[in-house]
Formats: structure tokens, sequence, C-alpha cells
């Protein structure tokens, strides 16, 4: 096996990997079939406002070292998570239960360590508070952030990273994650509560480098990788009786500068928009991996499906006259990406189209480093145009969304703030769940009439393995079902 998300373990720091829900299970799932959040730990989630809510845990489930999993287990993984000095990557995935800004105050020192939002009623029921009614919850709990501790993780923290105990499928075997290691093993946990998995050993490698785990994979020793770009294209090509395709619930997408006034004009950026041809790009480029976006997400994603981006369609001539009407274009244009291959070649392809659909002579590319770009983009020193990935942090249109336009955001980084759409998002998130969805619709349509990014087309992924191995699934982010794969 194979995987980039090895460098933490702790469910708050983790990258919502396969690894983690190998490990740990949340209150919840995401059936794959329906796209349902379908209980997990939980016996039931219920709610009568979509702001308080009452969460009953099955009684059963056990920690890997033995020790019941209980209301408290997951109180305190949560205020660990959501303690702002403990510095937690996944410390903003609280922001909506009440109590998070006296956790995390702009200034000083926190003026509590647990969430008022999260209450113990009893040993098997949780309250939880929000400070706004978010019908999705259940959606949320899915993600391994949320995923419940032992007492013995806060004994210590460092430890625990590199060796966690959790209530998941799969535990650590040996020493876990020692300095400079590259391999963890897994071991089927025995006393699993759940679903067991079918493997008794998997044996996770980390890659800094997706085509040395493709040369391995073909080399016979791992059993299954993930690949994009060009060397799916390649293993589409040598195993096809043996790719499963995985769409990712993401877009890549043009963002625009709206603080750059050259970009103020809603004509400029129609226009910037529809000298894109999308199709030759996911046909000529990515190999036919990926669909050209309309809209922010497909149907895969709940929510999805609708082409919110009516800008988006090819008119090179609509696009000339566009620009034309809003003044023309003078002076030099600076396309900026981060560091990533096909990234790279994407950002050339849409340099050569902007010069020959819009007339602009001067335009050049720059990459930098993911570290770099994002705080310079928050910094509004980026020049120019930006092409970006964004995936949703669970699987719902609504997810994307918030995290695109969301004013306060860390992915809204085109400079976005629409009252109307913050408006048409909060009524989404208080309604009924039968309403979610087309008001989350309308919210979406709001943000993208201000075009302040234009899709460009959906990523496509792919997981390639031996023969060995059978029953390879995609989890929601792409990663391999560790659970659900049986050896030969």
């Amino acid at each position: 096996m194979t995987s980039y998300f090895l460098a933490h373990l702790t469910p708050g720091k983790s990258g919502g990997s396969n690894i983690d829900y190998a490990l740990f299970s949340p209150l919840t799932s995401i059936d794959s079939a329906t796209g349902e959040a379908v209980n997990l730990v939980a016996e039931s989630i219920e709610t009568t406002d979509n702001t308080t809510w009452t969460i009953k845990i099955k009684q059963g489930w056990t920690f890997q070292n033995g020790e019941e999993v209980t209301a408290q287990s997951f109180a305190d993984s949560w205020n660990t998570t959501a303690y702002g000095p403990n510095a937690f990557t996944n410390n903003y995935m609280f922001a909506d239960f009440a109590g998070y800004a006296e956790l995390n105050p702009a200034d000083g020192e926190p003026s509590a360590k647990t969430l008022s939002g999260v209450k113990v009623v009893d040993p098997y029921t949780l309250e939880v508070t929000l400070n706004k009614p978010l019908s999705l919850l259940p959606y949320v709990l899915s993600q391994s952030t949320f995923a419940p501790m032992p007492k013995a993780a806060f004994a210590d923290l460092d430890a625990f990273d590199r060796k966690p105990i959790g209530n998941g499928p799969y535990q650590v075997d040996g020493e876990g994650m020692t300095t400079g290691a590259t391999k963890l093993v897994l071991r089927k946990f025995a006393a699993y509560a759940g679903t067991p998995g079918k493997a008794d050993q998997i044996e996770v490698r980390s890659y800094q480098d997706e085509g040395a785990a493709y040369r391995d994979l073909q080399a016979g020793t791992i059993d299954v990788t993930l690949v994009s770009g060009n060397n799916l294209t390649d293993a589409a090509q040598k195993y096809q009786d043996r790719l499963v395709r995985v769409p990712f619930p993401a877009v890549i997408y043009l963002g625009f500068p709206l603080w750059d006034k050259r970009f103020a004009d809603l004509r400029v950026r129609q226009a910037f928009s529809q000298a894109i041809d999308r199709d030759t790009i996911v046909k000529s480029l990515l190999g036919g991996f990926g669909a050209p976006a309309r809209g922010l997400a497909d149907e895969n994603l709940p929510g999805g499906g609708a082409e919110e981006c009516m800008s988006c369609a090819y008119d090179p001539a609509k696009a000339k006259a566009l620009l034309d009407e809003a003044g023309g274009w003078s002076g030099p244009l600076t396309l900026w990406t981060y560091q990533d291959p096909m990234n790279t070649v994407i950002l050339e392809a849409l340099a050569n189209q902007l010069r020959t659909n819009l007339g602009v002579p001067a335009v050049t590319t720059q990459v930098q480093p993911v570290d770099q770009i994002y705080p310079n983009l928050s910094a509004q020193k980026i020049d120019g145009p930006f092409l970006l990935y964004t995936g949703a942090v669970y699987p719902h249109l609504y997810a994307l969304a918030n995290q695109l336009f969301t004013k306060g955001s860390g992915y809204n980084v085109t400079g976005f703030d629409s009252p109307e759409f913050a408006s048409l998002l909060d009524k989404a998130s208080s309604a009924a769940p039968d309403e979610v969805i087309p008001l989350t619709g309308q919210a979406a349509k709001s943000a993208m009439d201000g075009l302040p990014l234009t899709p460009i087309y959906r990523p496509e992924g792919g997981l390639v393995h031996s023969q060995r191995i059978g029953d390879v699934q995609p989890e929601f982010l792409g990663g391999v079902a560790l659970s659900a794969v049986t050896v030969k």
C-alpha cells in the first residue's frame, strides 16, 4: 500500500486520508452508494432546530487498548483539537461550535479550555450546540477529525501522534511512525465493533513522489497506488483491468484577484472565462481523465450536477467582444499556480488560449510552492489570475460553496464577499434536509453569477493495483478503502 498522508496520525492533525479511516471510526460515515451520511459509532443524531443536537453513542465500541468508547472520548478529542494553543491543523473545523471563539481569541490567551457547545450528558450522550443552524452536521461528523481519542492520548500527544490508539478496523503494529520511517504496518483489530477489515495486515509506504510509487507498483513491490496525470494515462494503457477510476470531489479553477482593479469589471472576468477551451484541455492534456467544468461539482457530489457558470461555455468571439466592451486590455498579464507538474502544463495552455483568443500578447506564468502562494493570496500580493485546486471537505455541494465563497474561509482567496450569497447559504444551512440542496444550489448560482472564479475542470485519478488483491474501492477523497481490500 502507499500513502502520502503519514506526517500525522492524530485525528485533529491528519489529512483525512484512508489511513485515518483505517485507524479511527467517527460518529458517521458516508454511504458510497447513496452519498448520504449514515450512523457509524452514533446510535442516533437528532435535532429540532439544527442548532442544538443530541447524539447517542452505541455501546460496545472499544479502543484498541480495550478502553470503552464513550461520549467523553469524543468530547476530549474535540476539545483538544479546538483549543488554539495546541495548534492542531484541523482546529478550524470546530469554528461552527459554540465556544470556539473563547478557545481561539484573536488576541491574548484563551478564556476557556473546552467548547461550551459540547456537553457530556451521560456516558453515551453528547449535547452539541452550534453558533448557527447547520442541518448538514451529520455529514461534517463523518470526517476523521471528529473521531474519538482514548485517555492514553492526552498523557503524551506527540507520542500518540506517532503510534495512535484508535477505534477503527486496523491498529498500528510495531513502533509506529519513528523518525525517518517511510512505512507503517497495520494489523486487523479483532474486537472492532463495525464491519471488520478483510486483510489481516497492511503495509503502508510513504512516497514524496507519485512517480516513484507508480514505478514500485510496476516492479511488483507494492499492491496499489493512486495515480494521476501522465502516470494515469500510462496505467490506463497497461493495466486496463486493474485500474479503478476515481472522480475527486473537487474543482480546478482559475481565480480572479478581485483586489486588482483590472478585474473589477465583470465583463473582463466573463471574457477570460469564455476564452478558455475546457474540452480541449481535458481531451488533449488530461487524456480524457477529468471532466470540463461548467459548474462547481458534478452529480457524484450531493447537490452537484448543475451548470451554475453561465460564462463557462467556450466562445472566443464573444470573449473578445466582452473584453473590448470593457475597454480592452493593456500591459502584461501574469498567471499563477502552485508547484505541480500538471498545473504547470495547464497554466501554459491557459496562457496560450488567452493570447490567441483575447489578443493579450504579453502573458507569462509564475509558479510558487503551495505554502507560499496561499499566504501571498491572503495578503493580496498576487497580481493576476491563479489556477488552484479545492476539494470538498465533506461530500456535499454546501461544503465546496462554503469553502470557496464564504468571507473568512481559508479557501476563499479571491476576495469575494457577497451578502446575497451569505444570506442564501445561511438559509441552506438551517433548512430542512430536503430543502438544503436546492437552497445551496441557489447560493452557488449567486456566487457564480459574480464570477470570482471560473471552473476549468473536475479532476480524476485512478487506483492501479496488482493481481494479488481485489475489491479495490476509493474512499471519498480518493485513497483506497483499506478495510475493503481482499488478498487473493
